[in-house]
């Protein structure tokens, strides 16, 4: 039985990526792009895909997360994939609360791609094998206990501009690289210090570090 797949991201080219990689093989049909939480939703509602491969992050005031709340509340039977590239626990955990069906990495392998997609439909959540084996248990265990699972602290957003604060980007070099004006990486800065508790630039970086933020931004 084929396989209707919606693919949700906000860059073209990722979109156009998993087409070709999805193409090879018959049973898995793309039914319709979607360049946009809201548009997902719209579109889920629509079409009622079996499947919808959705970014983490996209602009607008519906990330991959809210979208996903919604479509599983609406629509049980659909199956959702994450795409991120965050790979930290307290990002992992809140992507598995939303319902979602499995968690891949954007730099993960277009096999592994498949396999997530074939896996979707088993009781347990896919999570990229990428992700530590240890990091893997705790994330699953944590999982059968919803009330023990960790509450993010940072956006997605907010937890790019943290990493590129540790590695020590002033806020006009973030700015520069994130396409956002100074004063909205201030604003940023300031809620991450608040939020974190932190209390200087120090404890700024042994949260990225505890976290594993920092990696995502190395030359």
């Amino acid at each position: 039985m084929a396989l209707r797949i919606l693919l949700a991201d906000d860059h073209a080219l990722v979109r156009q990526g998993i087409r070709l990689i999805l193409e090879e093989y018959p049973e898995l049909i793309v039914i319709g792009e979607a360049e946009s939480g809201a548009r997902a939703v719209a579109m889920a509602r629509a079409e009622k895909p079996d499947l919808i491969m959705m970014d983490l992050h996209m602009p607008g005031d519906m990330d991959g997360i809210k979208a996903a709340k919604i479509i599983v509340d609406e629509h049980p039977k659909i199956r959702i994939l994450m795409l991120t590239m965050f790979d930290d626990e307290p990002h992992i955990e809140k992507m598995l609360q939303a319902g979602v069906s499995g968690v891949l990495f954007k730099h993960d392998p277009s096999t592994e791609i498949i396999k997530a997609i074939r896996a979707t439909g088993s009781d347990l959540p896919y999570l990229s094998e990428r992700i530590a084996p240890e990091t893997r248990q705790r994330i699953l265990k944590r999982l059968e206990h919803p009330e023990k699972l960790v509450t993010p602290l940072l956006t997605p957003r907010e937890t790019e501009v943290l990493g590129l604060i540790a590695y020590g980007y002033t806020n006009k070099e973030i700015a520069q690289r994130l396409h956002i004006s100074v004063k909205t990486v201030e604003a940023h800065r300031a809620h991450i210090v608040e939020r974190i508790g932190a209390e200087s630039k120090a404890d700024l970086i042994q949260y990225a570090l505890n976290h594993r933020l920092i990696a995502y931004y190395g030359d």
